[in-house]
C-alpha cells in the first residue's frame, strides 16, 4: 500500500490510523518543539573535531563547538567523504558544543576511530523525534547497553529535581561506557556484566527487575541492543509503567524519504516518525526483537 506523504505539525498529536494502518487507533504523544537551530537538513555542514575522548574498548566520544539545538534522543546525520553517512545519537555535556560516541564495528565507525583533532566530518541535522522529558516525574531509570548509554545522557542533564537509576549493561568491564558522565549528570549508577568483571553478574534487564522489587518508577526509557528494550518494554508493560525506547534501523536520508529504515507492514519510518518510541508501540511491531534489514533490505535476524 502506498501511504501519502505528509508534512507533520509540531506539538500535534498524530493518529496512527490516519497514516499506518497497522496501529490502527493508537495515539503517539505529542511531537516535541522543531523550532531548533539546525545546522543543515540536506547539504552537511562542515565542523572540525574539537576533542576525542576515549571511552571504552572500542568507544570514543568525538566533541565538536557548534549551537545546535537537538531533543534528547535525536540524532545527526555524519559525513565521511568517500567513506560513508551514518545517523549518529547525539548528546551534550556543556553549552556550545555536541558530542558523538561512537563504537568502531563496521567501515564507518572505524575511519572514524581514525580521524585525529583538528580533522573535518559533514553534519547533517539534528533529525527524528526525541524522548519525553520527565518533567514531573520523581523517578526515572534509564537502562542502556554499551555505546546505547550515550543517548539517554541528555536525559539526564534535562531531569531537573528527579532522582534517576542509570542502569548500564555491558559484556564486560573494559567495554562498560558512560558511568563518569552519567554521575556527573547526577545519576545514580548500577553496572551489569555478562561475565561479572564489573557490578552485578547478570543482564541489566535482571537487574532492572531486581530494582522493581523495592522501588517504583515513573517512567523508564532504554536504548542499546534491540533485544534487551524489547525486554525492558515487557517488563514495563507487565508493570504498568510508561517507556520509551530509541529503535535503530538502517538509514540513508534521514527525513523518511528514502524509506530504507521502514518498518515491516507499517510504513513506519524510524528516522522521522522514530527514533524514540513508546514501548507498547514496538512491542506491536512485526519486526521488533526479531530482525532488521540491511543496506540492499535483505532481512537479518537478531
Amino acid at each position: 500500500m502506498k501511504l501519502p506523504l505528509q508534512k507533520i505539525p509540531a506539538n500535534k498529536k498524530i493518529i496512527f490510523s490516519t497514516w499506518i494502518p497497522a496501529f490502527a487507533g493508537m495515539t503517539v504523544r505529542e511531537l516535541p518543539s522543531t523550532n531548533y537551530k539546525l545546522l543543515s537538513t540536506t547539504l552537511p555542514t562542515t565542523l572540525a573535531i574539537q576533542k576525542i575522548i576515549p571511552e571504552a574498548a572500542g568507544i570514543k566520544t568525538f566533541v565538536f563547538k557548534s549551537d545546535l539545538e537537538f531533543a534528547a534522543g535525536q540524532f545527526v546525520m555524519v559525513w565521511l567523504p568517500r567513506v560513508d553517512e551514518k545517523p549518529i545519537g547525539i548528546w551534550r555535556k556543556k553549552a556550545g558544543e555536541f558530542c558523538l560516541s561512537i563504537s568502531a564495528v563496521g567501515k564507518f565507525s572505524c575511519a572514524m576511530h581514525q580521524l585525529k583533532v583538528g580533522d573535518k566530518v559533514g553534519i547533517r541535522g539534528a533529525f527524528g523525534r526525541g524522548f519525553t522529558l520527565p518533567v514531573g516525574k520523581k523517578k526515572i531509570a534509564l537502562i542502556g547497553g554499551g555505546f546505547g548509554v550515550a543517548p539517554l545522557l541528555s536525559i539526564l542533564s534535562q531531569a531537573k529535581g528527579c532522582a534517576a537509576d542509570v542502569i548500564i549493561g555491558a559484556r564486560s568491564k573494559n567495554l562498560v561506557f558512560g558511568k563518569k558522565h552519567a554521575e556527573a549528570l547526577g545519576g545514580k549508577v548500577l553496572i551489569a556484566t555478562n561475565d561479572g568483571s564489573c557490578g552485578e553478574k547478570c543482564f541489566n534487564t535482571e537487574l532492572f527487575e531486581r530494582m522493581l522489587l523495592k522501588k517504583k518508577y515513573d517512567f523508564v526509557y532504554s536504548c542499546g541492543p534491540e533485544l534487551m528494550m524489547q525486554r525492558v518494554a515487557e517488563i514495563c508493560k507487565q508493570k504498568k509503567i510508561p517507556c520509551e525506547i530509541s529503535m535503530e534501523r538502517y538509514m540513508k536520508c534521514g527525513i523518511g524519504v528514502c524509506g530504507s529504515c521502514a518498518v515491516d507492514d507499517s510504513g513506519f519510518c524510524v528516522c522521522s516518525h522514530g527514533p524514540t518510541i513508546e514501548g507498547n508501540l514496538a512491542l506491536k511491531m512485526v519486526e521488533f526483537g526479531k530482525y532488521h534489514r540491511d543496506s540492499v533490505g535483505e532481512r537479518k535476524n537478531f
